[in-house]
């Protein structure tokens, strides 16, 4: 199975850096459709878990919920990423001259990349910070107010960083230009 993945890796970004494509365009573009629903479904289902283990009101729940998000992270967000841009840089550039040749090619990269820098400037931060909030609660009959607050910033970082894609996805899918 390892050897499959190296070998789609490696030959998406082939075809991302202008080199023949190896693999049918088709592929390509199902690569990136499935990262982009990997991607955008992962940051929804996370936000409702939260959501959910929030309304519990129980410790275990939370601290379960919490370590639940970071594995989805590195599970299902991290290859979406690599497949959106993998399958994204492959595409734009064999269709379109690449991803800074359109405005809607730019505005849609533009946007996943502001995602991209909220999930890394806040979104990670948070979620490290409730796991430690959880382990540093041990004995404790309730969570600190602390990691509400925590928790309550990621949720309204969350939902930046989950419009930030699907806007990315309306321009790619409409070709929108702006």
């Amino acid at each position: 199975m390892g050897e499959i993945v190296f070998l789609v890796v490696v030959t998406a970004l082939l075809g991302g850096f202008g080199y023949p494509l190896i693999i049918a365009y088709d592929w390509y573009l199902f690569l990136h459709i499935f990262g982009v629903v990997l991607f955008v479904g992962n940051i929804m289902v996370t936000g409702a878990w939260m959501f959910l283990a929030e309304r519990t009101g129980q410790k275990e729940v939370l601290k379960f919920a919490s370590r639940v998000v970071n594995w989805a992270d590195v599970a299902f967000t991290a290859p979406g990423i690599i497949l959106i841009v993998i399958g994204g840089l492959t595409i734009s550039n064999n269709r379109w001259g690449g991803p800074l040749a359109t405005s809607w090619l730019m505005a849609g990269a533009a946007l996943f990349l502001a995602a991209g820098v909220v999930w890394v400037a806040f979104l990670i931060r948070y979620q490290e910070k409730m796991i430690k909030l959880t382990e540093d609660s041990r004995g404790a009959d309730k969570l600190p107010s602390e990691f509400f607050s925590v928790l309550h910033r990621w949720y309204f970082w969350g939902v930046v960083a989950t419009i930030l894609p699907i806007a990315a996805a309306i321009f790619m899918v409409v070709k929108l230009s702006i």
